[in-house]
């Protein structure tokens, strides 16, 4: 996959913000990064914002300051420190019967979806900027997973129906693994133009299926565990436990650790409720998971606005606009070939308002900057990629980010509903 875990995550963690040795120097850093996301949202709360915009917006004012020198982010720090809890508490807390009842729309929508999304933004880049096609496609890759979010608090707060919401939620659980999957394949073409569709189709179901396998089962083990278990710290440590381990088992395997965390999160959320877990325990964990998923989404919007290099991207600024025109125009194809590939008895997209929030909610996070920071240094147009890449993010955090309210409201799809119950709140994660 994308780079290698030197050991242990959270070794990986340290390495990314400093000197291992230098213990005091990380603490100290990690103090202020919490103390500024702390006030961040504070602020967010008092001025309506979504939290994810505030944090990024937030740390790209800083760093063009120049008085704060915050650290970046780092592939690996994503990939195998901060991406495993992310995804583990959306798939632990997700309402299991909202996501049965929409299988097969977000199923449509992060399979063939990602893959014709891909297509689609790599055959304009191709067309209109000249770009080779593999790097084009490899860029398609690269901004396929959606990011829900800033779009999941903005759904809840103006209760959005909850076929959307859950819709969003059951995508952002599956797309990062899809997504990354097909980028490993279109990287290899990129850098060494072998075609090889047979052993491409070949990888990307040993990366799918094995991925799905390990979770499924790791998930199943840790679930009767806990069956035999009758003390809450025990449970919550092998519920960590089973995040990262499922996803860094299926990593060393060469399966997807995305899909493995995100099966495993499924199965310990569902089957391991009925089977291993008290009420208590079930609002310990799901406490647990909802503060861990905050706490890394906060470290992740605000590496990723540390990140951020506005003078390639003003010197990029046409190809960004390219870029960013391809990512929404297939996003509104994708859209509308899940609508028509979707039965009538399960259609989630009832009307054209709905479809165009559906469009304008696609935004693209870390995950995004990330793939293309770990992009090596012998791809074609890496750094025509990297601004590219940071493009589309900056205008889907803030522009769709902050103008998705105004969208709802104007296409009039808001809906009173029910409170989902207590055992199912929902989760969320950061990338795609």
């Amino acid at each position: 996959m994308v780079g290698a875990v030197a050991s242990h995550p959270f070794v990986a963690t340290l390495a990314a913000v400093g000197d291992v040795s230098d213990v005091e120097a990380t603490a100290r850093r990690y103090t202020w990064l919490l103390m500024g996301a702390a006030l961040v949202g504070m602020l967010a709360l008092r001025a309506n914002v979504p939290y994810a915009v505030a944090l990024v917006v937030g740390a790209v004012a800083v760093e063009q300051t120049g008085l704060v020198a915050g650290p970046t982010l780092d592939p690996d720090l994503l990939l195998f420190g901060l991406l495993p809890p992310l995804l583990f508490d959306a798939a632990f807390r997700v309402d299991e019967r909202e996501l049965r009842v929409l299988f097969r729309p977000v199923l449509a929508l992060v399979v063939p979806g990602v893959i014709v999304a891909t297509v689609l933004v790599g055959g304009v880049l191709t067309l209109v900027l000249d770009l080779p096609f593999s790097a084009a496609l490899l860029f398609g890759s690269i901004v396929a997973a959606t990011d829900p979010v800033a779009v999941l608090a903005v759904f809840k707060h103006l209760h959005v129906p909850a076929r959307l919401e859950a819709l969003a939620e059951g995508e952002s659980l599956i797309n990062d693994g899809t997504a990354i999957t097909l980028y490993v394949l279109l990287l290899g073409l990129a850098v060494t133009g072998d075609a090889d569709a047979l052993g491409g189709v070949l990888l990307f179901g040993r990366e799918v299926g094995g991925g799905v396998l390990i979770g499924a089962a790791l998930g199943f083990v840790f679930s009767r565990l806990t069956r035999i278990v009758d003390d809450h710290q025990i449970e919550m440590m092998l519920s960590t436990a089973l995040a990262y381990g499922s996803y860094l088992i299926a990593q060393s395997v060469e399966s997807s650790g995305p899909l493995a965390c995100v099966a495993a999160g499924l199965l310990h959320g569902s089957y391991g409720r009925r089977v291993g877990m008290t009420p208590a325990v079930h609002r310990l964990l799901d406490d647990l998971w909802e503060y861990l998923g905050f706490l890394a989404n906060a470290a992740v919007f605000l590496l990723l606005g540390f990140t951020v290099d506005l003078g390639s991207l003003r010197t990029e600024a046409w190809a960004a606009v390219v870029a960013i025109v391809a990512v929404l125009a297939a996003r509104g194809v994708v859209t509308v070939l899940t609508a028509l590939a979707v039965p009538d008895e399960l259609e989630v997209i009832h009307s054209h308002g709905e479809r165009l929030v559906l469009v304008w909610s696609g935004l693209r996070g870390a995950l995004t900057a990330a793939l293309a920071l770990a992009l090596p240094p012998e791809t074609p147009s890496r750094d025509l990629l990297i601004a590219m890449a940071f493009g589309v993010v900056l205008f889907s955090l803030i522009v769709q980010g902050l103008t998705l309210p105004l969208v709802i409201r104007w296409s009039g799809v808001t809906r009173p509903r029910h409170p989902r119950p207590a055992t199912a709140r929902g989760g969320g994660k950061t990338m795609g």
